[in-house]
C-alpha cells in the first residue's frame, strides 16, 4: 500500500563508481501515476488519458504530470502529451525520438539514412533520426534532448512515404523509392557518393522504378538524381531499369553533372556519355565500398 505521507525514492544507478545518478522521489499521487504507467507501459500518454484512467480532475492531472516532468519521470513531447521515462535503463534515460514523432502534427517523414536503415539498405543506424520537413519548420521546445535532425525541403511532399510500424510506434517513413530519390538529390546527407552507392546497390532490386520516376518528375533536381543513380548502377555492373533509363538519358550536349561532391573529390574524371555524369570518384573505390 502506498503511504500518503511517505515519499517513494528512485535512485539512478551510477555509470561509474564516481558517478551518482539523480534521486527521483515520488509523492503518493505521483507514485500512483508512475505505478499505472509501469503496468500499462504506453509509449506515450496524454493528459486526457491519465485523467480518465485514474479518475482525476484536470487540475490534479496537470499538477502531477508537471512535477513528474521536472523530476525526470516524464518527458513532454508536445502540449498535453508525454513520454514515460521509467526504470529500464537504470534510471539513466534518453527520451525516445520515435515516440516524439508520433505526436507531432507538422507534416514530416523519416527520411534519408534513417529510412535507409529501417529498410536494411545500410548497415549502420544514424546517430540522429533524419526527418524531412517543409522549409521554415522549427522543432518543438521540448525536443532539445532528442536525437532528431530536421532536413528542410523547399518543395516538400509526402508522396512516397507512408505510416509504418517502427520501434513499437507508428511513424511516417519514406518508402524505398523516396529514399533513393532523396539520397541522390542530397547525397551529402547520406555519407556522400559512397553512402549513396551502398543505398543504390541494396535498394535497386526492391524499388518500383515506375513509382520512382513519378516521384522524380515532381521533384526539383529529380532528373539529375535519376542520372546519378543510373551512373552508379552502370558502375556497379547492374542493369539500369528501362523506366529509370528513359528519365536519366541526357540530351546530346547536356551539361554534365558530377557524381561526387566537387569540394571533396575535385572536378576531374571521364564522362559517362548516356547519362552525362562525370566520374570524379574512382569507380573501383565505389565497387569496393559496396562489397565490404
Amino acid at each position: 500500500m502506498i503511504s500518503e505521507k511517505t515519499p517513494y525514492t528512485f535512485t539512478a544507478m551510477a555509470t561509474s563508481p564516481n558517478q551518482m545518478g539523480p534521486t527521483r522521489t515520488l509523492s503518493r499521487r505521483e507514485a500512483e501515476l508512475v505505478s499505472w504507467l509501469e503496468v500499462e507501459r504506453p509509449k506515450s500518454v496524454s493528459l486526457a488519458e491519465i485523467s480518465s484512467a485514474l479518475d482525476w480532475p484536470q487540475k490534479r492531472t496537470y499538477s502531477v504530470t508537471s512535477r513528474l516532468v521536472m523530476k525526470g519521470w516524464l518527458h513532454r513531447t508536445r502540449a498535453g502529451h508525454y513520454e514515460p521515462l521509467l526504470g529500464e535503463s537504470a534510471g539513466i534515460l534518453v527520451p525516445n525520438p520515435w515516440v516524439a514523432l508520433t505526436s507531432w502534427k507538422v507534416p514530416h517523414y523519416v527520411a534519408l539514412s534513417s529510412a535507409a536503415y529501417e529498410h536494411n539498405l545500410i548497415p549502420d543506424r544514424p546517430g540522429a533520426v533524419q526527418v524531412c520537413v517543409p522549409i521554415g519548420t522549427t522543432a518543438p521546445a521540448g525536443w532539445q534532448e532528442l536525437a532528431i535532425m530536421l532536413v528542410p525541403r523547399r518543395a516538400f511532399r509526402l508522396d512516397g512515404s507512408r505510416l509504418t510500424e517502427a520501434h513499437g510506434v507508428t511513424v511516417r517513413l519514406a518508402g524505398i523509392e523516396r529514399v533513393l530519390l532523396d539520397s541522390a538529390t542530397m547525397p551529402g546527407r547520406v555519407g556522400g557518393v559512397f553512402g549513396l552507392a551502398r543505398i543504390v546497390d541494396r535498394g535497386h532490386k526492391q524499388a518500383d522504378w515506375r513509382r520512382f520516376v513519378e516521384l522524380a518528375k515532381k521533384t526539383t533536381r529529380g532528373a539529375a538524381a535519376a542520372r546519378r543513380i543510373a551512373a552508379l548502377l552502370e558502375i556497379l555492373g547492374q542493369k539500369v531499369p528501362p523506366a529509370l533509363a528513359k528519365l536519366a538519358s541526357a540530351k546530346k550536349g547536356a551539361a554534365p553533372i558530377y557524381l561526387g561532391s566537387t569540394r571533396v573529390h575535385g572536378r576531374r574524371g571521364e564522362i559517362l556519355p548516356r547519362w552525362r555524369v562525370q566520374l570524379n570518384v574512382s569507380p573501383e573505390a565505389l565497387r569496393e565500398e559496396v562489397t565490404r
